[in-house]
C-alpha cells in the first residue's frame, strides 16, 4: 500500500518533468537564412546556457525558502508547545519539530512549483538569447 501512494505522488512530478517547453520562432530573416535545423541547435544552446546559469539562482532560492520554512515551523512549534502547557521543554521540543516541518514543506512547496508550472525567468532567459541572436520568439508551445 505504501509503495502504490509513493508511486502516485511521484506521478505527476514524472509526466511534468516530460513536459519541455520551447520557443515558437518567427519565419524573420534570420531564420530564413539558417533554416529550421539550425535554429532548432541555437534554441537548444539557450536552454543549456538558461539551465547552467539559473542553477545557481534557483539553489540560492530555494535554500531562502527552507529558511523561511524552518523559522515560521519553530516559531509555531515553539507556540503551541508552550501554550500546550508543557512548558520550555514542550516549547524547546515543538520549535524542533515545527523547524523540521517548516523546512520540510518549504522544500515540497519549491519542488513541487518548479516542476508543474513553466519557468519563466527560462523562457525569458532564452528568448534573450535568441533574440541575441536575431531571432524573433513569438512565443512558447
Amino acid at each position: 500500500m505504501k509503495k502504490q501512494f509513493l508511486a502516485l505522488l511521484a506521478l505527476p512530478l514524472l509526466l511534468s518533468a516530460c513536459a519541455t517547453y520551447r520557443p515558437i520562432l518567427d519565419e524573420n530573416p534570420k531564420y530564413s537564412k539558417v533554416g529550421e535545423a539550425r535554429a532548432e541547435k541555437d534554441i537548444d544552446v539557450c536552454m543549456s546556457k538558461a539551465d547552467t546559469y539559473l542553477a545557481k539562482h534557483k539553489a540560492d532560492r530555494r535554500n531562502k525558502e527552507v529558511g523561511r520554512g524552518a523559522v515560521t515551523g519553530a516559531i509555531v512549534g515553539g507556540l503551541i508547545g508552550a501554550v500546550s502547557g508543557k512548558g520550555v521543554g514542550g516549547a524547546v521540543g515543538g520549535a524542533a519539530v515545527g523547524a523540521g516541518a517548516g523546512a520540510g514543506g518549504a522544500l515540497v512547496k519549491d519542488a513541487t512549483k518548479d516542476n508543474l508550472n513553466p519557468d519563466e525567468l527560462k523562457q525569458r532567459y532564452v528568448t534573450n538569447c535568441l533574440e541575441r541572436q536575431q531571432y524573433q520568439v513569438i512565443g512558447w508551445k
